[in-house]
């Protein structure tokens, strides 16, 4: 189903959390522009190397150029992101507000979704065999974010915080297009406040 109605969709989740599955059925469904955050982060990775200091630098000026490009895409243009953005690290919190400032250069809504996993589930899916050398598989990397940080939930109106434990990527897809449904009438261009975390 395609709607009419002009917004970016962002998807934040811990790694494993689908939001590349999820989002890309999200998009089919909207008939909108799915742009994945591995995207870019693995240009900078397969050029400069993963554990290279270049790495950043590269990955930060692919996304400002990407980023250029997305805000002089046609007004009609909808949008589904993703990202695995936590609240307490500073890369990361300047990650979105580069995605509010494209919302706010669009002159479009901008609707946060948060994909939460149990954790037990969400460490058994990270260690897939399909991440193996795209994503991160580490189970005791992923354990360390839970104990250090926590996920971005931008204080608006807007957002979904949608546990995708039980899941399948289809009925997520569907609840979070409910969601947009149910809101619809009532969204307004992103401002500032978005930068906001509850």
């Amino acid at each position: 189903m395609r709607y009419s109605w002009l917004m970016i969709i962002h998807l934040n989740g811990w790694p494993g959390a689908g939001k590349k599955t999820i989002g890309a059925i999200l998009a089919s469904n909207l008939g909108a522009r799915f742009i994945h955050n591995h995207l870019l982060h693995d240009v900078a990775i397969v050029v400069a190397g993963f554990n290279s200091p270049d790495r950043w630098v590269l990955y930060e000026e692919v996304r400002a150029a990407a980023y250029a490009s997305l805000g002089k895409r046609p007004p009609h243009d909808v949008f589904v992101m993703t990202n695995a953005l936590c609240k307490n690290a500073p890369r990361e919190v300047a990650a979105w507000a580069h995605v509010v400032d494209l919302a706010i250069i669009r002159d479009v809504p901008l609707v946060p979704i948060v994909l939460e996993v149990a954790p037990d589930e969400n460490v058994r899916r990270v260690q897939s065999a399909e991440r193996v050398g795209r994503k991160l598989t580490d189970a005791d990397e992923l354990q360390s974010y839970f104990r250090t940080d926590v996920l971005q939930y931008p204080a608006v109106p807007e957002p979904l915080a949608l546990d995708t434990t039980r899941l399948k990527p289809e009925e997520a897809a569907a609840r979070i297009e409910t969601h947009i449904a149910a809101i619809r009438d009532s969204l307004k261009p992103a401002t500032q406040a978005h930068l906001r975390f509850g």
